[in-house]
This record gives C-alpha cells, structure tokens and sequence, in this order.
C-alpha cells in the first residue's frame, strides 16, 4: 500500500537512495530540504515529490511540511563533520507534538550508537567507535545522544516511532539486515545506505515489531 512520506535528510547518499525506491514502490515524498539544487532531477522531476526549501530553524516551514499530507515520518538528518550544536534534536522536539496532532501513522529517524539503548550489551568495538565520534566528529556526539534520547522519550502509543541505528556506512548494494542490539552476537559494524533504504521501507506499517523500540542494524 503506497504511502505519502515527509523525509528529512533527503539530499544526503542515505536520503537519495531511499527517495528512488520509495518512488519505485509507489510512494508520494514531500521532501524538506535546505538546498533544492542537491536533489537530482530524476527525483525532484518526479510527479510524486514535492519539495520544501527551508532550514530546521523555520518552525513554520516544518509544520507546513508535516501538515502538507503525509502520514509517516522518515528522517536521515544527522550532524555533518565539525557540525556544532543540535539542530536536527531541536527539530525534532518542535516536531513531535505537530506530529502527533496531525495523527502521523509512524516515525522512523536514523541514530547512532551514540545513544545506548537499554536492552544493548555493548563491547569494545561499540565503545571504540563512540569514542572516535566523541574525539573527532564536533557536536555529533552530543547531537546523535540527544536525539536518540528525545526520539526514545516519545509515546509510542500516540506515534509508533522507531529509531534504528547506523554503524559505518557504505555505499555497496543492499543486503539482508540484522537488526538488534549491540553485544548480541550479530552486531556488525558495516551496513550499506541502499539497505538502509529497503529496511526502513520494510518497516513503514505500524504494526512493526520495532516500534518503540531502538534497533543497531547492520550487513
């Protein structure tokens, strides 16, 4: 069943790859995006996108954005190298209640382990790589901890959201996901943008096993 998604993150690898297999599967996209130009044409062209230029800061364009006709929310913001502040978590908290109130179906945003989800176990290889963000990546520690805080703090009952958890990033072909936690035994360290995007389109029914829930995915 098609759906009409509002994406956020829609010009970055991640994004476009999820933006040319939801179009191939029927869905209708409203793309918020602070830089139109970055959108190839075979997208923006497309008859079942319309765009949103604006920045995360415009309130009023957000809620014009979400209040535009979708029913589910997709964001692949994060913080890009030597990004300061938290802009996508201050979004993301005008966001929720506009969300709600506008009776969303679900919510799926893109985290890191930054964030420790309860049910993980952990492990050297999840340690190293937080403390390499922590150590080179500016604010995106505090960014993606923030936002997998707020995005977990959410009612699930009120919008069934699923914050899934990237490691390293990759752009090879898709294949299968594990999705779990980390110290489970099946917890890589790699996972391809493209299935990134079959996952998350995989997931857009509210009767996911994964809402309210916060999985790490990987290759």
């Amino acid at each position: 069943m098609s759906k009409h998604i509002f994406v956020l993150g829609a010009t970055g690898q991640t994004g476009l790859d999820f933006s040319r297999l939801a179009l191939e599967q029927g869905h209708s996209l409203t793309l918020y995006v602070r830089n139109p130009a970055k959108i190839p044409d075979d997208i923006k062209e497309n008859s079942k996108v319309t765009v949103i230029q604006s920045s995360l800061e415009d309130a009023s364009a957000l809620e014009k954005a979400v209040t535009s006709g979708p029913t589910v929310f997709v964001s692949f913001a994060g913080p890009t190298y030597g990004s300061k502040g938290t802009p996508v978590t201050d979004a993301l908290t005008k966001l929720y209640p506009v969300l709600t109130a506008n009776h969303y179906e679900r919510a799926l945003v893109l985290g890191t382990c930054s964030y420790p989800a309860p049910e993980d176990k952990g492990g050297w290889k999840w340690s190293a790589s937080v403390a390499l963000i922590k150590v080179i990546g500016g604010d995106a520690y505090r960014e993606f901890n923030g936002l997998g805080s707020l995005v977990a703090s959410w009612d699930s009952s009120s919008l069934k959201w699923t914050l899934f958890r990237v490691p390293f990033l990759g752009n090879g072909p898709a294949k299968p996901v594990s999705a779990t936690y980390t110290g489970s035994g099946t917890d890589g360290m790699f996972l391809s943008r493209k299935s990134i995007a079959e996952w998350v389109l995989q997931e857009l029914s509210p009767d996911s096993e994964w809402v309210g829930k916060t999985p790490v995915l990987s290759n």
